[in-house]
């Protein structure tokens, strides 16, 4: 037995490191060799070896991958708060079920209320500043109504006016006329120097009544200009109020605006779960400050589909598609289950380089998130042309060793009842098998108990589970 364990070798990985091959021990061999210690040498010779076996499998018929993942819920809710501020208490920890609608957690609502305050007294005052705009528009409306009040009575003035100036103009033609006639006759002498004198004073008064009249139309038609420009600057004044009272209504409209934001901040400061869920994560603690957007807690839906997912190599992934099926054994519950893969990652993971394949589980029962399991997901496209047709692949636990190329392992007989050890090519590893050369696809492996045979040794076959 000794001398058959020195005959191990070191097996290549895929990183042309080594590692050691380590027997997997049934309890049945240990049974056997727990009897050993009560018969004689003979008896000893005579009993067969328990070893279990596994059949080469042809590359071609090799449709399954196996993988390994966890259980987890497709729907995973990040909690975090729309606002900043101090939590003040966080109400679940990792593992405990939150019912939906629950408060999982909260801030200090102090500075919140501080908000709503000042955006009120904002409001009040942006309203108080729209009934002042108001009363300076009525007043700029009034303003407009005089100056056209005043604009009609500098037209009716410059009317007025006009009529003077035309009656003067006339009484200082006549009074001209006469002068002149007068003038001459005196100098005939059939008019009296004293009625010329006369004269002379009534055309003097008509040219001081002549200037006085244009300067009064002059002075009339200076207030119509004036009344203008007063109702257009009262207008102008009406335009500005009325903005006025715009802005202040823009100014109240922001201050609400205002408000209710800080109403809705005041909602949220209470940080309520929107799923019945499985708390995954706690990311932050009471007393810390939380900024919007920031993850408290992680939720699994429970309500949502239970997957299993697992991480596979760039060459598996190569052949898995959506909908391809798989047998799912959950070690925990010694419980196999049906699954169907429903998403298929589009790149690696930069952590681990592996592609994560998610597979929906049928009737998953008592399985709790984070049970580990075994999938082996039977995919559709087949394996790209690697190998040759006299190629199989054996799992790696049945290679005793591994040298040069060669690779050493016990196969069994035709017989059924014997081993024999054999020697063959070794191709490289395929993930959790090794492909080899040199022996027929469907031979049984011996994969367990290997190391309490030899060569021809007689043993009790136990054909493991695929």
């Amino acid at each position: 037995m000794t001398k058959q364990k020195q005959q191990k070798k070191d097996l290549p990985n895929r990183g042309g490191q080594t590692f050691k091959l380590r027997p997997i021990l049934m309890a049945g061999v240990a049974m056997i060799l727990s009897s050993c210690g009560n018969g004689d040498d003979k008896s000893k010779a005579a009993d067969p070896i328990l070893v279990e076996i596994k059949r080469a499998q042809s590359v071609n018929a090799q449709t399954e991958i196996v993988a390994t993942g966890s259980f987890r819920r497709e729907k995973e809710i990040d909690l975090s708060f729309r606002i900043s501020g101090v939590l003040r208490e966080v109400n679940f920890r990792e593992g405990q079920l939150v019912d939906k609608g629950g408060v999982v957690a909260s801030i200090d609502p102090t500075q919140v209320e501080a908000q709503i305050i000042q955006a009120q007294a904002q409001a009040m005052q942006a309203t108080a500043g729209i009934g002042q705009a108001v009363e300076q528009a009525r007043a700029a409306t009034s303003s407009i109504a005089s100056a056209r009040a005043g604009q009609a009575q500098a037209e009716a003035n410059t009317s007025r006016a006009a009529a003077a100036l035309a009656q003067a103009q006339a009484d200082l033609a006549n009074a001209r006329r006469d002068y002149d006639r007068d003038a001459t006759l005196v100098q005939k002498g059939f008019v009296s120097e004293a009625r010329l004198d006369a004269r002379k004073t009534r055309l003097d008064v008509a040219e001081a009544t002549a200037r006085s009249a244009e300067a009064g139309l002059s002075a009339a038609r200076q207030g119509t200009l004036a009344a203008n420009a007063g109702i257009t600057q009262a207008q102008a004044g009406a335009g500005a109020a009325q903005a006025g009272v715009q802005a202040a209504s823009g100014r109240a409209r922001a201050a609400e605006a205002v408000v209710s934001a800080a109403a809705f901040d005041r909602r949220w400061a209470r940080l309520v779960a929107p799923v019945r869920g499985i708390v995954l994560t706690r990311a932050a603690e009471p007393g810390e400050i939380t900024a919007p957007g920031q993850p408290i807690l992680t939720v699994a839906d429970e309500d949502s589909p239970l997957i299993l997912r697992t991480p596979v190599s760039d060459k598996d992934v190569a052949r898995i598609q959506v909908g391809d099926s798989a047998d799912v054994y959950v070690s925990a519950l010694s419980k196999n289950l049906k699954g169907v893969v429903t998403r298929v990652a589009e790149r690696a993971d930069p952590r681990t380089g592996a592609f994560d394949v998610d597979i929906a589980i049928e009737g998953g029962g008592d399985v709790k998130t984070g049970f580990f399991a075994e999938a082996r997901i039977k995919a559709k496209t087949s394996a790209a042309p690697l190998a040759a047709s006299n190629e199989v692949l054996v799992p790696t636990e049945s290679l005793i060793g591994v040298t040069n190329g060669k690779a050493t392992l016990f196969v069994l007989n035709g017989d059924q009842k014997t081993v024999r050890l054999a020697t063959v090519d070794f191709v490289r590893l395929e993930g959790n098998q090794a492909l080899v050369r040199g022996i027929p696809a469907g031979v049984g492996i011996v994969t367990s108990g290997g190391a309490y045979v030899s060569d021809k040794a007689q043993v009790s076959v136990v054909e493991a589970k695929s």
